[in-house]
């Protein structure tokens, strides 16, 4: 039996693709990321294809510069290996890490000042745009993670939500839940409407036969009406 698309139905099914295509990326970014954060030495953030995504918790790159971002921007830092960091240059922004009693903490500025030993690059000074050009302490080339290559304003403190019980809770329980139960009653629905419509097929065979029952009841002949006529007595003599 055909499947017969209503109105409803298709915009259930829209609304309910447009959630997969929206959630599920965010869910497989995110379980990636925890995959990839427990096995990791805690010093390199973890990546998706030599891309790590990091949420901006300050303001110190703020700024007028196209690529400045303000606080809770989602940065995109591209891992750069040692032989990569030798190509790095003033004024890009760059990701690295410093270690402050026990804790380990991510710094993203742009770099001032390049300190090299021929091709081979050994420190960086860095400032954040908004710190009126204060300089960071030298950074050594071995602490530095990456180059960021973009970002997006507003998106890193939704990401940093979505890390948390309520988050999880809202953006990838709920909407999981209600899909399931959707697509639960979808086809309860469904199997009652076929159900009611082989119900009504059958009535209506069972009603096409009595009618042909009957039309044959009075289409055949009664028995008097097939006997040969007898021959009349004749009592008259000759």
């Amino acid at each position: 039996m055909a499947h017969k698309w209503t109105k409803s139905g298709v915009i259930s099914a829209i609304v309910m693709g447009v959630l997969t295509v929206i959630l599920l990326p965010i869910l497989i970014i995110n379980v990636t990321l925890i995959i990839k954060g427990s096995s990791s030495d805690g010093r390199i953030p973890p990546d998706i294809f030599g891309i790590a995504p990091l949420a901006v918790e300050t303001g110190s790159m703020a700024g007028d510069r196209p690529d400045s971002f303000g606080e809770g921007a989602l940065i995109f830092i591209e891992i750069l290996s040692d032989e990569e960091k030798n190509s790095l240059k003033e004024g890009e922004i760059v990701t690295y890490y410093v270690e402050e009693n026990g804790s380990l903490m991510y710094v993203t500025h742009r770099i001032v000042t390049l300190n090299k030993q021929g091709d081979r690059l050994e420190s960086i000074v860095t400032s954040g745009d908004a710190n009126n050009g204060a300089l960071d302490p030298e950074v050594e080339a071995a602490n530095i993670i990456g180059r960021c290559t973009g970002s997006v304003e507003g998106l890193g403190a939704f990401a940093m939500f979505l890390q948390t019980p309520v988050g999880i809770l809202v953006f990838v329980g709920i909407p999981v839940v209600a899909f399931i139960a959707f697509d639960a009653i979808r086809i309860t629905l469904y199997n009652r409407k076929v159900k009611a419509e082989e119900a009504s097929d059958k009535a209506l065979a069972a009603k096409d036969e009595e009618i042909a029952r009957l039309k044959a009841m009075l289409a055949s002949p009664s028995q008097d009406e097939g006997a040969p006529p007898s021959p009349a007595e004749d009592d008259s003599k000759e």
